[in-house]
């Protein structure tokens, strides 16, 4: 199976991470993912453009596991680099409410329709490597 890192160097993801001026070595370091560690198994990498936001990083969980695991979107708003970690089950803390339209041409397909819970997280690593 490949690596995370590999298969997000070779989608050129890792650029997109780069144009949002976020360090990729740094968010994505080989040490956490050693032995078989897959903690984005299964997960889907989607990169848009979209006119408001410009390029949003998804990173959606699969179908089966939406319910346990995060939906993460990394995009730039005001010059600002914006870090979302989105839920459908009500976490302890969140800072907005998010109900996804059934259909648009921003989000992730499997996202749509769903109500979630939005923490606009100042760090910006990966919420599962760390």
């Amino acid at each position: 199976m490949e690596s995370l890192i590999s298969y997000l160097r070779g989608s050129n993801i890792d650029r997109v991470f780069i144009d949002l001026g976020l360090d990729f070595d740094r968010l994505f370091p080989p040490e956490k993912m050693g032995a078989g560690y897959t903690p984005y198994d299964g997960y889907e990498w989607i990169v848009k453009k979209v006119p408001r936001f410009n390029t949003i990083v998804n990173a959606v969980p699969p179908e089966d596991r939406l319910e346990e695991l995060p939906w993460e979107e990394w995009y730039m708003y005001e010059h600002s680099t914006r870090h979302h970690v989105l839920y459908l089950q009500k976490p302890p803390r969140y800072d907005e409410i998010f109900e996804a339209p059934e259909n648009d041409d921003v989000h992730p397909i499997r996202t749509l329709g769903k109500r979630w819970y939005v923490i606009d997280d100042r760090d910006m690593s990966p919420v599962l490597l760390r």
